[in-house]
């Protein structure tokens, strides 16, 4: 792992919640928490828009969104809880879906390169507007299209090589031959020693993801709706 995630990426452990430390033994300006500066209403209106653009694409595209509502708030925290908040390097978010998760990740870490892929057009644009309502826009670039695509460039050498991959993409849709594909199009984008984080709302992939990494460690999240499990799985250093 590049030298550029600091003294923190060769630690990681301190930096997962309790229940995850177990996996290593086997913007300047911060996101304002009480609404956007374009105010209350006008964030409100956008948020609820996005919400039902997201249960209309969940009923009509399922294969894609994998679920019918957003993360909320306790998923969200595990995910992005094992990176330091003054990480420098470069995290790659598949499946941004509404963009919750890649708001609060950008304002937990606002010294980090964030991009974010959402095969989604419409849902790609919803998120870089509430990034922008929320003062982080120019902390993240949005992008729609695939995510293989966007692995694919990286393996080529297009992009640099990310410590941190986070994904909301629902493996279980996409076949089991599709979905080790994208999971080992995953490993090989991750710099070396980087973590790989994927929520599901089942362990129907677990071995998929053990089979493919040196590490891994899962965490069920009861209290999202509905429930969930993070997989955190690390990358080999050699």
């Amino acid at each position: 792992m590049k030298a550029d995630g600091g003294q923190e990426m060769l630690d990681m452990q301190r930096s997962f919640p309790p229940r995850v430390a177990g996996l290593y033994e086997s913007t300047d300006q911060r996101l304002n928490p009480r609404g956007p500066a374009l105010g209350q209403g006008a964030g409100m209106h956008h948020g609820l828009a996005s919400y039902w653009r997201f249960l209309v694409a969940g009923l009509v595209k399922h294969h894609q969104t994998g679920a019918l509502l957003p993360s909320q708030r306790f998923l969200i925290h595990q995910m992005i809880a094992p990176i330091p908040a003054n990480y420098r390097g470069h995290i790659l978010e598949l499946g941004a879906g509404t963009g919750a998760l890649t708001q609060r990740l950008a304002a937990r870490c606002p010294k980090a390169r964030l991009l974010a892929c959402e095969i989604n057009p419409v849902l790609a644009r919803d998120i870089e507007t509430r990034l922008a309502m929320a003062g982080v826009g120019r902390k993240v670039h949005v992008i729609s299209q695939p995510a293989q695509q966007m692995l694919a460039a990286i393996a080529q050498k297009e992009l640099e090589q990310p410590d941190f991959i986070l994904s909301g993409i629902p493996l279980g849709n996409l076949g089991k031959e599709d979905a080790l594909a994208l999971i080992q199009s995953i490993h090989l984008a991750l710099a070396p020693g980087g973590i790989y984080i994927q929520f599901q709302h089942s362990l129907l992939d677990r071995k998929k993801i053990k089979a493919t990494f040196a590490k891994m460690r899962t965490l069920p999240v009861l209290l999202n709706l509905p429930p969930a499990v993070v997989y955190y799985a690390q990358k080999s250093v050699h």
